[in-house]
C-alpha cells in the first residue's frame, strides 16, 4: 500500500466503505469475452441502483472512456482477471472510480495482484456472489450517507449513570433479572448494586460482598453459567446492538456474522466480567479488535500492557498499522470502526481549526485519516486546505510518540539476507531471524511446513532483542530443507524463511522408490527417486533387468540445478508394461542400486462408448452395442428388468476382448422383451453398469373383449371394460351408435391394460344402444366387439278399480279389479284370491282386467294382485266382502 500522500488523496474509498456521496454513476463492464447473458442478468438483477451500464472489450478504449467522466461522476468497475491485472494500476487513483470488482476464473491467482489496490472490492467466480456483493456494498453506503448520531460512541465516566440509550424494556428486564439473581428485592442500595453491575460488570460484586448472603454471593461470583453472568451477558449484547449499533447497520451485521465465533462468547463474558473497563473511548472499536483477533484474550489484559500499546498504535497510525492483513472482509469491519473512532474527534479538530467542510472533505479525510492515521491521512488532503490552517491543523494532532509509526503485527527485522545457507554433512549449523511487534511475538520453527521437533540435535533460543536461534548439531543430509521462523501475536504473524543446503560426495538416496505400485491402464505412470548431488550422479532405469531408454512411450528426466528428483514417465501404460523397475545410480564417490519397485497395471472397468435404448418392432431383431475397457478385461452381464440374461435361442451375447466391444442380440422381440437393460462390467477393481430403456412397438391386440350384450337398472352406473396390449401404450376412442362420445369418464389402467367407460346412472332414452371402442398407437389400430347396453327399468302397478282396499257389496251385484302394469323387461302379472291363483278376465297390453258380473258369497275374499321382473316387485291388495240373505241348503 502506497504511503506517498499524492496517491493518498484518491485513495479514499476503502473495500466496504465506498464514498459518501452520491449513487453510482454508472456500471463498466471490462471482460474480452464477455457472456452475453450473464450480463443481461447482472443488469437486471442490478437495475434498482444502477441505470446506467457501459459494456467494454477493449482496455484502451474503456480507460479512455472512464478518464473522460467527470471526477463527479461514481463508476464502479466489474473486470476480468487478466484485463483487471493491466487496466486496474492505470485508473485506480482516479476520482470517478468508486470500487471494482474482480470477476474471473481463477479467484486464488488473481487475489495475488488484487489484495494490493484498496478499490477492488473483492475476487469473485460466481455471478450471484458479484452481484450480491455490490448489492451489499451499496447498502452500506447507503447506511453511512446520514450523520452519526451522537450516542454512537460514549465514554463512560460516572460510575453508577448509565447512557439512556438503551431500550428501557431490556434494562428493565436485566435489572429484574439481576434482583432475582442476587435476592435484592429488600434490599435498599439495591439500585446501587444493579448500576454498578451493568457498568463495571460482575467483577464491582466484591465490593458488595459483606451486603449478600454468603451463598449467593459466591454463586454469583464464581458459576461463570450462573443466572447472574447469563443476565449480564444477555443485557450488555443487547446493548452493543442498540446503544453502538442503532446508527451502524455495518456493526449489527458484523455481529450478526461473528455471533458463532470461536471467541464471541469470550468477549461476551469478558465485558459481563468487566463492564466497561476495556472499551476505551470507542466501544465499538473495542469490540471489533476484541472479535477479529482471537488472540486478544484474558491474559493478554491481564498479564501485560500489550493492549494499550496496541490500542495506541491503531489509533495512531490507522489500519496501515495492521499490515499482512489480506481478509478483505476483517479490513473493511476494522476500517469501519477507526472511522467512528475518528469520526467525531477529527470533525471536532476540523471545525477547531476553521476548516470548512467542502465538496465532501471532511468524509475524504475521515477515509483516509482511517486508513493511515491522523498525520498521514491529513497530509493526503492538503492541497484541499488552506496551508495556514493546515498547519493549524497538524499543530493540534494528538500523537502518541511512543507508538507513532509502529505496528502491531509482528515484522521480520533482519539486517541481512539469510535466505539460504550452506553446510557440509557434520557440521553444526545455526539459523537465526529478529521479530518486533508491540505485543512481543511468540516464535515457532517449522521444518518443510511442519512443525520441527525439539530434541538433542535442534534447539531454540531466544535473546532479548527478539531475536530467535535455531541450532542444529552436527547437520545430517535429511536435515537438508526450508525452515521458517512464524512469529505470532493477537493481531497476526509473520515468518522468514531460510533454504538450508547439506553438501556430501557420494550419492545418497533421500527417498527410494516405493515397494509396489498400482498404475491406471491408459494413463501415465511416473516413478521418483531423490538422490543426493556434488556431483550429480548418473541414473539408468530398469525394468526386469532390461535397460530402459527414452521414446514416445518412455520419458527419463534428469534433474537440473538444485533439484534433485529423478524421473521415469511412462506414458498411455499398458498390461505389457508391468513389471519390477528399479534404477542404478552412479557418481565418482560410489555406485548403489534403488529399491525393486513391482509396478502392476490395472483400470476398473469403464464404458467407451455406452449401450444406446432402442425401439424394435415385435417380431424384429434388437442389437445392443457397447465399446468397454477395463484392466483385467471384465466380466459383462446384460439383465432384463434386473434378471440376469443367458444365452438361448433368439438371445446372444458377444465380447470382442482385443476391440473392447460387446453386443446383445434378441430375436424375435415380443412385448414381455420391454423394459430396463442393464450392461454389469466388473473386474477386481471396480464396477460400472448403464441402464437403458428397451421399447418394443406392437399394435394392440384386445386380450378381454367387451361383452356382446350387457343390462344394467335405470339410475345406476354401469362400467364397460375391455384389457389391451400394446406398444406404446394405444389411445381409445368410444362410440355410441356409431357417434364418437366425450371421453370425460374413460380411464386407462396401465399396468393392467384395462380400458374402462363409465357410464352414470344410465336411462333407457339416453344411454340404450351399442357401444364399441377403437384402439390405435403408431403401429396399428384394432376395433372392439359391439356391445349392446339394455338398461332395465322397475315395476310400475297402479290399481284403475276399486278405489278402495276393502269393498262391501251385496250380492247380485258386480265387481272389477283392473290394474294398469309396466316395466322393463315386461313384468309378469298374477292375480290370487285367497292365496290361490285366478286368472284375469281380460288382458290388454298394460291392462289387467277381472270381473264378476254378479257376486256370490263364495266370491268374497282377499285378491291380491302381484306384478314383478328382473329389477323389482309391486303388488296390490282389494278385500271383497258379499252382504245379503242367504238360502242355506241343509
Amino acid at each position: 500500500m502506497s504511503s506517498d500522500p499524492s496517491i493518498l488523496v484518491s485513495e479514499d474509498v476503502h473495500k466496504s466503505a465506498v464514498i459518501i456521496g452520491d449513487d453510482i454513476s454508472c456500471i463498466i463492464w471490462l471482460d474480452a469475452n464477455v457472456n452475453t447473458n450473464e450480463r443481461r442478468s447482472a443488469e437486471q438483477k442490478l437495475a434498482s441502483i444502477v441505470k446506467h451500464f457501459e459494456k467494454f472489450q477493449d482496455k484502451e478504449q474503456c480507460q479512455k472512456y472512464i478518464e473522460e467522466q467527470s471526477e463527479k461522476d461514481r463508476l464502479v468497475m466489474i473486470v476480468s482477471g487478466q484485463l483487471g491485472k493491466e487496466i486496474v494500476p492505470s485508473v485506480h487513483n482516479l476520482q470517478q472510480v468508486m470500487s471494482i470488482y474482480v470477476y474471473c476464473m481463477n479467484k486464488e491467482i488473481n487475489e495475488q495482484w488484487a489484495c494490493r489496490f484498496v478499490k477492488v472490492k473483492c475476487v469473485v467466480v460466481q455471478l450471484d456472489e458479484l452481484i450480491s456483493r455490490i448489492m451489499t456494498d451499496h447498502n452500506i453506503q447507503k447506511t453511512m450517507k446520514g450523520p452519526l448520531s451522537t450516542t454512537t460512541v460514549t465514554a463512560h465516566t460516572d460510575t453508577g449513570k448509565r447512557d439512556n440509550v438503551v431500550d428501557d424494556e431490556i434494562l428493565k428486564l436485566a435489572e429484574n433479572e439481576i434482583i432475582r439473581a442476587l435476592d435484592l428485592e429488600e434490599y435498599e442500595i439495591k439500585d446501587k448494586i444493579i448500576n454498578d453491575l451493568l457498568e463495571n460488570g460482575r467483577q464491582s460484586l466484591s465490593k458488595y460482598e459483606e451486603d449478600l448472603l454468603p451463598d449467593i454471593y459466591e454463586a454469583a461470583i464464581n458459576e461463570n453459567d450462573g443466572k447472574l453472568m447469563k443476565s449480564l451477558k444477555k443485557y450488555f449484547e443487547q446493548q452493543w446492538k442498540i446503544k453502538y449499533g442503532s446508527s451502524n447497520q455495518w456493526f449489527i451485521s458484523f455481529l450478526e456474522e461473528y455471533k458463532d465465533a470461536v471467541n464471541y462468547d469470550s468477549v461476551l463474558k469478558r465485558t459481563a466480567e468487566y463492564g466497561h473497563k476495556y472499551f476505551k473511548d470507542c466501544p465499538i472499536l473495542s469490540i471489533v479488535l476484541q472479535l477479529l483477533f482471537e488472540g486478544i484474550d484474558d491474559k493478554f489484559f491481564d498479564e501485560t500492557n500489550a493492549f494499550n500499546d496496541s490500542w495506541c498504535a491503531i489509533t495512531n497510525n490507522g489500519l496501515k498499522s495492521v499490515e499482512n492483513f489480506s481478509d478483505n472482509k476483517k479490513r473493511s469491519v476494522l476500517f469501519q470502526a477507526l472511522r467512528e473512532y475518528y469520526r467525531s474527534k477529527l470533525f471536532e479538530l476540523l471545525e477547531k481549526s476553521q476548516v470548512k467542510d467542502r465538496d465532501n472533505l471532511y468524509e475524504l479525510a475521515l477515509d483516509n485519516v482511517a486508513e493511515y492515521g491522523s498525520l498521514q491521512g491529513l497530509q493526503a488532503v492538503q492541497k484541499r486546505i488552506i496551508p495556514k490552517l493546515f498547519k493549524a491543523l497538524l499543530e493540534n494532532i494528538p500523537v502518541s510518540s511512543d507508538t507513532s509509526g509502529m505496528q502491531v503485527q509482528p515484522k521480520v527485522e533482519a539486517s541481512k539476507s539469510v535466505n539460504d545457507q550452506s553446510y557440509v554433512i557434520g557440521q553444526r549449523t545455526q539459523i537465526s531471524w529478529k521479530f518486533s511487534g508491540i505485543e512481543k511475538p511468540r516464535v515457532a520453527w517449522f521444518f518443510n511446513g511442519q512443525p520441527l521437533p525439539i530434541n538433542d540435535r535442534f534447539e531454540v533460543s531466544e535473546i532479548n532483542d527478539g531475536t530467535s536461534i535455531l541450532s542444529i548439531h552436527q547437520a545430517e543430509l535429511a536435515d537438508q530443507g526450508v525452515y521458517t521462523a512464524r512469529a505470532t501475536n493477537a493481531f497476526g504473524e509473520a515468518e522468514a524463511k531460510t533454504t538450508l543446503n547439506i553438501a556430501c560426495i557420494k550419492p545418497v538416496i533421500n527417498a527410494d522408490l516405493n515397494a509396489a505400485l498400482q498404475a491406471t491402464k491408459g494413463e501415465a505412470m511416473t516413478l521418483k527417486i531423490s538422490v543426493s548431488r556434488t556431483p550429480k550422479p548418473d541414473i539408468v532405469w530398469m525394468r526386469d533387468n532390461n535397460k530402459l531408454t527414452s521414446n514416445d512411450h518412455i520419458q527419463v528426466i534428469t534433474p537440473t540445478g538444485d533439484d534433485e528428483i529423478y524421473t521415469l514417465t511412462i506414458l498411455n501404460i499398458q498390461s505389457e508394461d508391468q513389471g519390477e523397475y528399479s534404477a542404478a545410480i552412479s557418481n565418482i564417490g560410489e555406485s548403489l542400486k534403488s529399491k525393486k519397485c513391482k509396478v502392476t497395471v490395472s483400470k476398473s472397468p469403464e464404458f467407451i462408448v455406452k449401450p444406446t435404448a432402442q425401439k424394435v418392432k415385435q417380431g424384429e431383431t434388437a442389437l445392443f452395442k457397447a465399446q468397454i475397457d477395463g484392466c483385467p478385461p471384465p466380466k459383462i452381464s446384460w439383465l432384463l428388468n434386473d434378471k440376469e440374461l443367458i444365452a438361448k435361442e433368439g438371445i446372444q451375447m458377444q465380447f470382442n476382448t482385443a476391440a473392447g466391444e460387446a453386443n446383445l442380440s434378441i430375436c424375435n422381440v415380443n412385448l414381455q422383451h420391454a423394459g430396463l437393460i442393464i450392461c454389469h462390467l466388473e473386474n477386481p477393481h471396480g464396477y460400472q453398469e448403464e441402464t437403458i430403456q428397451f421399447t418394443v412397438l406392437a399394435a394392440p391386440t384386445i386380450t378381454t373383449e367387451l361383452p356382446k350384450q350387457q343390462e344394467t337398472a335405470s339410475g345406476q352406473d354401469v362400467t364397460l371394460k375391455l384389457v389391451v396390449r400394446g406398444s406404446p401404450q394405444p389411445s381409445a376412442e368410444w362410440f355410441f351408435k356409431d357417434r364418437p362420445i366425450e371421453t370425460d369418464n374413460a380411464s386407462i389402467d396401465e399396468a393392467k391394460g384395462q380400458y374402462q367407460l363409465l357410464i352414470k346412472q344410465a336411462t333407457a332414452t339416453q344411454n340404450e344402444g351399442v357401444y364399441r371402442v377403437v384402439l390405435r398407437n403408431e403401429v396399428g389400430e384394432i376395433q372392439s366387439t359391439p356391445c349392446l347396453l339394455t338398461v332395465l327399468e322397475p315395476v310400475k302397478l297402479t290399481r284403475v278399480k276399486p278405489a278402495s282396499n276393502a269393498i262391501d257389496l251385496e250380492e247380485g251385484k258386480a265387481f272389477d279389479i283392473v290394474v294398469d302394469v309396466s316395466g322393463k323387461e315386461t313384468p309378469e302379472v298374477q292375480l290370487t284370491k285367497d292365496g290361490t291363483a285366478v286368472q284375469f278376465t281380460n288382458r290388454e297390453t298394460t291392462r289387467y282386467t277381472f270381473s264378476v258380473a254378479s257376486v256370490k258369497r263364495e266370491h268374497q275374499g282377499v285378491y291380491k294382485v302381484t306384478a314383478s321382473n328382473k329389477i323389482s316387485k309391486e303388488e296390490t291388495n282389494v278385500t271383497l266382502k258379499v252382504t245379503g240373505k242367504f238360502a242355506f241348503i241343509s
